[in-house]
């Protein structure tokens, strides 16, 4: 049983730890609500996903979940989150209000067991020059 397991651990490993042979960018995904969890002691926790690749939104959204549930991340960090077909990193946002609590979990990266990486690069970044203040008559 124990071979058994170590040559699944390392058939995993080596499945992930080649490198890429390929590295796109990519300037589309999908954003938006994907789980939401209301807890036993009354919260509420809705996990948004951003710039997220359609085939596994979901899969990343409960694992999403499951590490904030696990590991208490702060707002901002950096994290690599494991599905079944990729390995995603990408930032957390976490905003709580009373009883509710929204983390959103931005793409930055996703490495496919293909071997291709995808980089997330936005197609309109803010900038300073493209801000605009608009007037008002308040």
């Amino acid at each position: 049983m124990r071979k058994i397991i170590i040559l699944m651990l390392l058939t995993t490993y080596c499945s992930f730890g080649q490198k890429s042979n390929k590295v796109e960018d990519y300037n589309y995904g999908k954003n938006g609500i994907e789980y939401i969890v209301k807890n036993k002691n009354g919260t509420t926790v809705i996990i948004s996903t951003f710039n997220s690749r359609p085939t596994i939104k979901d899969e990343v959204a409960v694992n999403v979940y499951n590490y904030f549930k696990e590991k208490s991340p702060i707002d901002g960090e950096k994290i690599t989150i494991i599905a079944n077909d990729a390995v995603v990193e990408g930032t957390y946002k976490i905003k709580i209000k009373g009883t509710l609590t929204s983390v959103e979990f931005h793409y930055e990266s996703v490495e496919w067991k293909s071997g291709l990486t995808e980089v997330y690069k936005n197609p309109n970044p803010i900038t300073p020059s493209t801000i605009s203040i608009a007037d008002s008559d308040e």
